[in-house]
């Protein structure tokens, strides 16, 4: 495997999340979020950044169709722990999220579900390729 990649693929995920949470933080406002039931915070904070995460899974198996599986999983675990490292940082506390019990599954599925339609249009665009 390639750790270049792998390292490239988690702070392309890093910065996109971060630009993406502050733009969603400028657009609705801190003190809104906090105020948000679960519904609305998964709505407006949560599924824009699974679905972010689920592209760029997307478009990292699709590159490598054959190790898709090994680069998501070292991708997953190198930006869930630097994420978990900065935040820890700049709050000056070891930071578990409080609803870790549902985030954690949920960025777990999101990855699945990205890595397989990379996996998915990888194996037809080299179909496509090859030829009948």
């Amino acid at each position: 495997m390639n750790s270049l990649r792998i390292v490239k693929y988690t702070l392309v995920m890093l910065v996109l999340n971060t630009v993406l949470s502050t733009f969603i933080t400028l657009i609705i406002g801190s003190d809104n979020l906090a105020s948000l039931s679960f519904g609305k915070y998964f709505t407006y904070q949560l599924l824009p950044s699974y679905l972010l995460n689920a592209g760029i899974y997307t478009v990292l198996a699709k590159r490598n169709v054959v190790k898709a599986w090994n680069y998501a999983l070292s991708v997953y675990l190198l930006s869930f722990i630097v994420g978990t490292v900065i935040v820890s940082i700049l709050l000056q506390t070891l930071f578990i999220p409080p609803l870790w019990f549902v985030e954690v599954p949920l960025s777990i599925a999101f990855a699945i579900v990205g890595t397989v339609i990379g996996i998915k249009l990888g194996t037809q665009d080299s179909k496509e390729v090859e030829g009948p």
